[in-house]
């Protein structure tokens, strides 16, 4: 591991990412040991393949959860590879003290040397909310009062904040991100409604419909911000279908210089840890390079 330094996000216009995020399986929650390490196998393998980004989700309080918590699992995968950039999440940040993320997540930047990623999100699982005795009303509120704290958390300067749900003064996240400014923040959604507030707060999306980032892209800032980023989440068959090929080259086009694209691909293949074929990657990776081709063209 190198002194932390500022570190600039991965300036890639389109990138290739995994989605990690197994189906719950009461039969197996109690013998996951085998689960994470061929999940992590799998990761450096996809890192040495050319994938640019892994994200791991997680499921708290769900029956048969494989993930329960995301960031362990990231620290872990940090600790194996060396240019892979890591995604945490979406967490769901309500669930959570938002200086408890930023501590963690500072942490997790310094162990990768500044390649983590963080999504977030306000959680459709309610025995989470019930888990955590946290209440689902106002969870939007929460939200945007959390990724306001983080950002405060990794300024460098003390925090002063007094919101609705928060109200800290007199601290600070020591030691800060290795990131300038922490790690990239992206907000996972779908309605319309959490959509624009993703383009509001000024995060990346995590979508799963082309829909949603037309949404985004005209709620988003006109000016004076830099890039934004999307991410589009497909099944691979989809994504190297012919038709699906034509249209994620649109809207890597119609983004312009104010976008960067990222394709995600969900990394399971069959319930149970069985993974994407290798050859499946080479596949996605070439697909990146052909999208990346045509905006430069």
């Amino acid at each position: 591991m190198h002194a932390p330094a500022a570190v600039n996000v991965d300036e890639r216009r389109v990138r290739i990412a995994l989605r990690f995020d197994p189906e719950p399986d009461p039969a197996a929650a109690g013998d996951v040991g085998a689960l994470y390490e061929s999940l992590l196998g799998y990761a450096v393998r996809a890192e040495a393949r050319g994938v640019d980004l892994v994200w791991i989700s997680e499921r708290p309080f769900v029956v048969g959860a494989r993930v329960p918590a995301a960031l362990p699992l990231c620290a872990a995968l940090a600790a194996r590879t060396r240019s892979l950039r890591i995604g945490a999440g979406p967490l769901v940040l309500p669930l959570y003290h938002p200086l408890r993320v930023a501590e963690d997540a500072a942490t997790l930047d310094g162990i990768s040397d500044g390649r983590l990623e963080l999504a977030l999100g306000l959680g459709g699982e309610g025995q989470a909310f019930a888990g955590f005795g946290v209440p689902t009303h106002g969870r939007g509120d929460r939200l945007e009062e959390g990724l306001a704290l983080l950002r405060s958390a990794w300024s460098g300067e003390p925090i002063a904040f007094s919101g609705r749900h928060h109200a800290v003064s007199g601290v600070a996240v020591s030691p800060q991100p290795v990131q300038s400014a922490g790690p990239p923040l992206w907000v996972g959604a779908e309605a319309d409604t959490a959509v624009r507030r993703a383009a509001r707060l000024g995060a990346g999306l995590l979508a799963r419909t082309a829909a949603a980032i037309e949404v985004f892209r005209a709620a988003r800032p006109a000016t004076g911000s830099p890039p934004s980023r999307v991410a589009l989440e497909l099944d691979a068959e989809t994504a190297q279908a012919r038709g699906t090929r034509s249209e994620l080259a649109r809207l890597v086009e119609a983004g312009g210089d104010a976008e960067r694209f990222d394709l995600v691909v969900r990394a399971e293949a069959a319930p149970g840890g069985r993974w994407l074929d290798p050859h499946v990657l080479d596949a996605l990776v070439s697909l990146r390079d052909e999208l990346a081709a045509r905006v430069h063209a």
